[in-house]
């Protein structure tokens, strides 16, 4: 049996302390994300204040924390829509093809010809900005990528002799889709939704900083960055904790895609 990569060991044990430092922020946290510390408005970082203080006084380390929970929240619900519409419809189109293919992929492009992140401002536009509002709307943009990718596999697979064995025995396309296809498609399909989890803590972090995300007094990294664009020359540590975050949290998660991929997949041999 190989055994893994070693940067999805590292990614995987960088994206477990985020994890669990996200999940634990009640315990962890210095002081409450929203806590005021008047007197200690833009303080430096210290041992009191570990990454300093924002303009209202409140924790940037406490705020980073709780920020987690958001973008963490956001990218695997994100995800998790765009996987529950996008992997069914892409095995659909790939294993049928003909008309069924070429009207599905053809919507999917029309879908994919917008701009990213204008796609989502429209969606969301016509509604108050929320989390869940905001995670349905990234969902939505991930369906026609994830449909693309697992259909491209799909199409790889249906000439198999497995395929062709199962069509033989009169198994129902249900099975066909779920107990064949699927099974041999998922390690491609985990590679694109690590891609996508990434994505989406980056898109929804920029659609806080437009104001189109969370909202104050939340603790969003996309949030704090915007709110420390006035104080970049004399405190500059207010950005500082939530985009190192950020991009380590980003960086993990598709070393981890990228190394599981190799681990997975039985066609790719282990390289030391």
């Amino acid at each position: 049996m190989r055994l893994p990569p070693w940067r999805v060991i590292l990614a995987g044990y960088v994206l477990a302390g985020i994890v669990v430092a996200a999940a634990g922020a009640d315990w962890l946290a210095p002081y409450p994300f929203d806590e005021l510390h008047v007197a200690d408005r833009l303080h430096s970082p210290s041992l009191a204040y570990l990454a300093g203080t924002d303009e209202y006084g409140r924790d940037v380390l406490s705020r980073t924390l709780y920020g987690g929970r958001l973008s963490l929240f956001l990218g695997v619900a994100a995800t998790g829509i765009g996987l529950a519409a996008g992997v069914p419809l892409g095995l659909l189109a790939g294993y049928r093809r003909g008309l069924l293919d070429e009207v599905l992929m053809r919507a999917l492009d029309v879908v994919m010809s917008f701009p990213a992140l204008l796609l989502v401002l429209l969606i969301i536009a016509v509604t108050p900005p929320g989390l869940g509002k905001t995670a349905v709307a990234v969902g939505i943009l991930f369906v026609a990528p994830i449909a693309r990718v697992t259909r491209s596999v799909t199409l790889d697979l249906v000439t198999r002799e497995f395929i062709v064995a199962a069509r033989a025995r009169g198994e129902r396309l249900s099975y066909i889709l779920r107990r064949e296809l699927l099974p041999n498609a998922w390690p491609a399909i985990v590679v694109e939704g690590s891609l996508r989890v990434a994505f989406a803590i980056l898109l929804g972090a920029v659609l806080s900083f437009l104001g189109f995300g969370v909202q104050p007094p939340a603790a969003d990294w996309g949030l704090m960055i915007n709110n420390s664009r006035d104080f970049v020359e004399t405190a500059p540590w207010l950005a500082l904790a939530p985009g190192a975050a950020m991009s380590l949290t980003v960086i993990a998660v598709s070393l981890l895609g990228d190394g599981l991929r190799e681990y997975l997949d039985p066609r790719l041999a282990y390289r030391q």
